[in-house]
């Protein structure tokens, strides 16, 4: 197994941040990490010089050029063999390259990239796949076989795509800047083991097309990954960790948690006890965000139809048209005796030419560009509508829209003519001119009414949106009517009078024009038609109390970390009972640590015991020179004996009976207790 790293950064660039490069740093990095394969990978540019120099600098490893090309927004690793014939040519074409990204901003096409360097087949394409900036699936797809393995951004990325057969092979490397002034103990180890012996492009294909000869490890089958420079491995699962009080069991968490660069779900010792009138306080503001999230989710669609009706005339604006209308028609009929040449005139009743809507179009277009531009779908798409034909739908689409718009805007002019001479033929005359009215909106305006009152009533209706299941708590969702003006407040509305409003609630038109005419902000009034209650409730049904609030919130925590890349607890039973520990915590650890690593520090048996950790870690602190040091045995919790990173070693089973059970003596005496309570 080669120990490798092809992703390393050596020279600034303009797609990259300023840093000075160290060649020192640089074989101290591969010494102390035990490297047997680097790729230098600048940012759009190769330095024939400097790579040079670096590959006659490190004699014993073997050193590859290569380069990190923005392509489509994107970023791919382009890598090739080291002999001189290859170097020259690959040198010119990444040259190419750098004469075209000249700020931060630009990139290179596919069709520039397979132009520059051609037969890709010669090249080893690594682009970032679960790692941003992304390269889109598209491209993936256009560079086809040539695309074998994705680089990802953590462990927990690497274990996914290793365990989907659907999925590229998972690289995981440093991305490492070779900058003056790193010291050894910031040093990456973000590496990944190949099961080669000779490595060239070609022996590097082969190998990454067989994901059982990848690993993060050097030992096959293991599944282990480096957390420290100094070789300290954890298990991408489950991990406990032991040790007496004060022998570095926070400092190693600490230190575990900073080299996932924020990425890390730390739950720390008494974090979660809910002791004062902060926690409580904290507590309710938390549901009070759940409970808002929730009644947006519930309302939205609602909050569409409020938008709409708000933007339509009011039933007494409407009604007052129609009266207008019926009135000047009458009017009209009884004076046609004496109409004048003014009033007779055939525009000076005309009604003005329909504007027609280009809304539907508009989203046909949208539609049809979503069609094209989806990459998760593609395929499924093209089977049944080719890209060819989507285009052409496309552009006729779009010409449709053209005209349309061009006839909008010559009905918005002869309507104004109209206008304009309508008003001068009124100046003229003497007879009433009767009103335009649009009857076909009238009647639409009278029918969403209808319908929005509906919708209204039906969305008040007392009923249960969601019910979903953590550990031994229910969180209910459910929908109710608002009971009085003051329950309305709970929306958070402090400085607006809502009695009269909540007056006319049974009445949704009515509700809304109080609730505008109130000065209820536009945005806000979709909430106001109906109560969302968000509850946490016990095992017994009940609103849960203090003791179990700090239960529910560690539950929630554990689950927030699917969103990071490590889940780190320090001491969950300073802060719980063994019962939730075993029922409930246990439970949702091992289900986290089958898709991430998690590590615990515990003194407790029923945590480190119970729940059948992949690997054990035991913090010792030792005194040299007068100063306090501290060690970490590792191993399998089958094993006879635990090694720190020097290869000494320790016994397991004396380790772990005294962590857990304070010694053979004290666990002997705990079981003949219960062996006579028993009896």
């Amino acid at each position: 197994m080669k120990r490798c790293d092809l992703h390393i950064h050596t020279v600034p660039s303009v797609s990259d941040r300023a840093f000075i490069y160290d060649k020192d740093v640089l074989l101290d990095y591969v010494e102390k990490t035990g490297l047997d394969v680097i790729a230098i990978t600048n940012h759009n540019l190769f330095d024939y010089t400097q790579f040079q120099e670096i590959k006659n600098a490190l004699p014993n490893i073997i050193v590859l050029p290569g380069i990190e090309v923005d392509l489509e927004k994107g970023h791919i690793l382009v890598i090739a063999n080291n002999d001189d014939s290859t170097l020259f040519d690959f040198s010119a074409k990444c040259g190419e390259v750098t004469k075209l990204i000249k700020t931060e901003n630009d990139y290179i096409t596919y069709d520039t990239f397979t132009r520059i360097f051609g037969d890709l087949s010669k090249y080893l394409l690594i682009p970032h796949y679960e790692k941003e900036p992304k390269l889109h699936k598209d491209v993936i797809e256009k560079l086809d076989r040539n695309i074998i393995a994705g680089e990802v951004s953590s462990v927990k990325k690497f274990i996914y795509m290793e365990k989907e057969d659907s999925e590229l092979t998972p690289v995981y490397f440093s991305d490492f800047r070779i900058e003056k002034g790193v010291t050894p103990d910031k040093f990456p180890v973000s590496h990944t083991f190949l099961d080669i012996d000779q490595v060239n492009v070609n022996t590097l294909k082969l190998c990454l097309m067989d994901k059982t000869k990848v690993s993060l490890t050097s030992e096959k089958g293991i599944e282990l990954f480096q957390v420290f420079p100094n070789g300290q491995m954890l298990s991408t699962g489950l991990n406990i960790m032991f040790g007496k009080r004060s022998t570095g069991k926070t400092h190693t968490l600490n230190a575990i948690a900073n080299r996932f660069d924020g990425k890390a779900k730390y739950i720390k010792q008494f974090e979660l006890l809910n002791t004062g009138k902060y926690d409580s306080d904290q507590f309710e503001n938390d549901l009070k965000v759940r409970q808002e999230n929730s009644a947006e989710d519930y309302l939205r669609e609602f909050g569409i139809i409020v938008t709409d009706m708000l933007k339509t005339c009011s039933a007494d604006e409407d009604e007052m048209k129609l009266q207008k209308y019926l009135e000047a028609v009458m009017s009209s009929a009884q004076q046609s005796g004496v109409n004048d040449v003014f009033s007779k005139s055939k525009l000076f009743n005309e009604s003005d030419y329909k504007e027609q809507s280009n809304d539907e179009i508009k989203k046909l277009i949208s539609a049809t560009l979503t069609l094209l531009e989806s990459q998760l779908y593609k395929q499924i798409i093209n089977k049944y509508l080719s890209e060819t034909s989507l285009k052409a739908l496309l552009k006729e689409l779009i010409e449709q829209c053209r005209k349309e718009n061009v006839q909008t805007q010559y009905f918005k002019e002869v309507n104004n003519m109209i206008k304009t001479v309508k008003e001068f033929l009124q100046l003229k005359s003497a007879a009433p001119r009767i009103p335009d009215i649009d009857l076909y909106q009238y009647f639409i305006n009278k029918k969403k009414r209808e319908v929005f009152a509906q919708v209204a009533l039906s969305v008040k209706k007392k009923r249960t949106i969601s019910t979903e299941k953590a550990g031994h708590f229910t969180i209910s969702v459910s929908a109710r009517p608002f009971t009085n003006a003051t329950d309305l407040k709970t929306v958070g509305l402090r400085q607006v009078s809502l009695i009269n409003a909540f007056a006319k609630y049974g009445n949704p038109i009515q509700y809304l024009d109080e609730l505008k005419a109130a000065g209820v902000e536009s945005d806000r009034i979709y909430k106001l038609f109906a109560a969302i209650d968000y509850k946490i409730l016990n095992s017994s049904g009940l609103p849960v109390s203090g003791g179990e609030r700090s239960e529910f919130n560690f539950l929630q925590k554990i689950k927030d970390a699917i969103l990071c890349d490590i889940l780190i607890i320090d001491e969950p039973e300073s802060s719980f009972d063994n019962i939730f520990l075993k029922n409930e915590v246990n439970k949702f650890i091992k289900e986290m640590a089958e898709s991430m690593p998690v590590i615990i520090s515990t003194h407790n048996n029923t945590i480190g015991g119970s729940i059948k950790p992949d690997y054990i870690l035991y913090t010792e602190r030792k005194m040299e020179a007068g100063e306090p040091h501290f060690n970490i045995y590792s191993g399998y919790p089958t094993a006879k004996v635990l090694k720190d990173v020097k290869g000494n070693s320790i016994e397991n089973y004396e380790i772990t009976l005294n962590s857990l059970e304070a010694g053979e003596q004290a666990y002997s005496e705990r079981k003949d207790i219960y062996e006579t309570l028993k009896n």
